[in-house]
Parts: structure tokens; sequence; C-alpha cells
């Protein structure tokens, strides 16, 4: 009985510390200033196209996607308004901390492995957000059809990744897995959220 109780004891405190040394080496995704840029946007419908954005960044960081005309000129409107900002402002810090569109150089400091798991949080983060708002009986029509849409245009771009060693293929495989299951996921879930008469707002 005693011997059982300390082989129990035994494998709980291994347990334990596999499970600290896997804390310890979580890997955040998102920079501090992208996660401010995640809590400015409460409502549903603002945090959605917040977590797309920072997905497209990577993928445009690795090449495998270009900006949208229609991409740049609101990118331009928005620093112009950035701009605004600052001076009314004085470039205070609640101005200076935002992450400028234009400038994506600090993605350089992830590796590409660490971009790919990126924009699997991304989504992985919009279908909680989802959950949460359906489970408060909240609308949340608008951002599945734009979930959908999101994975169906960027499972081919993630198609396009030439990795270059085991971690890169691993990440590569596992992003477009995440991906092709969410895009599946959403369109089951469309079949049972009933569509809204409202026009949605223009982003």
């Amino acid at each position: 009985m005693c011997q059982a109780g300390k082989v129990s004891l035994s494998v709980v405190i291994i347990f334990s510390f596999a499970a600290s040394l896997l804390t310890a080496a979580k890997k955040e995704y998102f920079t501090e200033d992208e996660q401010d840029l995640i809590r400015d946007a409460q409502e549903l419908s603002q945090r959605v196209p917040v977590y797309f954005k920072l997905a497209e960044r990577r993928l445009i960081f690795l090449g495998l996607m270009e900006k949208s005309e229609k991409e740049k000129e609101k990118e331009r409107q928005e620093k112009q308004k950035r701009e605004r900002e600052k001076k009314k402002a004085g470039d205070t810090r609640a101005t200076a901390n935002k992450v400028d569109p234009d400038d994506t150089s600090y993605l350089a400091d992830f590796t590409s492995a660490e971009l790919l798991r990126g924009y699997i949080e991304a989504l992985d983060e919009v279908t909680s957000n989802i959950d949460y708002a359906y489970s408060r009986k909240l609308d949340v029509r608008d951002s599945l059809e734009d979930l959908e849409k999101f994975t169906l245009e960027t499972i081919p771009v993630l198609e396009k990744f030439k990795p270059k060693n085991d971690i890169e293929r691993v990440a590569i495989e596992e992003a477009i897995e995440k991906a092709k299951d969410t895009q599946a996921e959403t369109k089951e879930a469309l079949r049972s959220v009933p569509k809204t008469e409202k026009k949605r707002k223009q982003q």
C-alpha cells in the first residue's frame, strides 16, 4: 500500500514537473502592442477583423500574399488619421504604442514557424470569441461568414509555403489543417445560425 502510494506520488511529481516545463516554454505569438489592439476592440465585429489583420500581416511578411490596393488605400487613410491624433494628443503613450500598419519590421523577431503559429492562434481566438458571443445570445452570423471567407482565401496561400526544415514543415501542416478544420466547422455552424436581415456596416 505504502509502496503504491510512493509510486503514485512520484508519477504526480513527474507530470507536474513536465506541465511546468510546458508552461514555461509557452511562446507568445502576438506582441504586447498587438495585444493592445485586440483589447481595444471590445465588440466581436471589431475584434474579429483585428485578428484577421494580424494573421494576414504574418502571411504578408512570409511573402505568401500581398496587400490589395483597397487595403493599401485604407492603411494610408488610417496612417493619416493616426498622425492627426498624435499631433492633437501631443504624441502621448496612448497613441504612440499603437502598431503602425505600414511597419511590419517587428515581425522579424519571430521565426517562420512562429509566424505560422500566430496565424493558428488568430483562428483559435476568433473561434473562441465567436463561441463566447454565441453563448451570450449575441449575433455572430457576420463573423462566421467572415471566418469562412478568410479561411477559404488563406488555405491556398498557406499551401504556397515551402518549409526549409522539420519545424517549419510541422508548423505549416498544422496551419493548413487548422484552416481546413475551421472552415469546415464554420460552414456547419452557419447552417444553424439564422441569417440577419440588417445590413452590415462597411468596415
